[in-house]
């Protein structure tokens, strides 16, 4: 989850510079876990916005509860989700930030367009995936890009951004 290792594919600073939040942004780090990047997200949108740390294991978000304490950390909100629903405030949320989760959605299609209700006008979905190869393909831990793209059409979102500066992963943001 949040291994010291991780930052160098990842990228966590190319991938924030590449989401282009603005301070008081209201965001949902969905699938969340340890809050690799939920934390990142606070100090993005600052102390005027808001990240969602979504999740349905209850230990992860106890674990961000915990370091948002510690840490005094205010604009971090855990969520306890369900696996179809994510449960956040309708119409509030500008961009859904979804990293290495979305191979584990049931029903992607039928999921992304509930989500719509939740993004505010303009509101972004940016999703980063593990690439078809490797062990994240062994594993099932993966979907490709072409399949993310048309399941988010059909839901009726627009692809805006593609990157391709990850080597594990491909990263894309929609609209609608």
């Amino acid at each position: 989850m949040n291994n010291i290792g991780r930052d160098a594919w990842q990228q966590p600073k190319a991938v924030l510079e590449s989401l282009n939040i603005r301070p008081g942004a209201h965001v949902a780090d969905l699938g969340a876990g340890g809050g690799y990047f939920t934390f990142r997200l606070a100090e993005e949108v600052g102390p005027t916005g808001k990240v969602y740390a979504v999740d349905i294991d209850r230990d992860a978000l106890n674990v961000i509860t915990q370091y948002s304490r510690v840490k005094g950390i205010a604009n971090v909100e855990v969520v306890q989700a369900t696996e179809s629903d994510p449960r956040l405030p309708e119409g509030h949320i500008d961009l859904i930030f979804i990293c290495n989760t979305v191979h584990t959605l049931q029903n992607r299609l039928a999921y992304f367009r509930n989500v719509a209700r939740y993004l505010r006008p303009n509101g972004r979905i940016a999703i980063i995936d593990y690439t078809p190869t490797g062990f994240a393909w062994l594993f099932g831990h993966k979907t490709s890009k072409e399949r993310i793209q048309k399941e988010m059409e059909e839901a009726g979102y627009r692809l805006s951004a593609n990157f391709s500066y990850l080597s594990k992963q491909h990263f894309q943001i929609f609209h609608r």
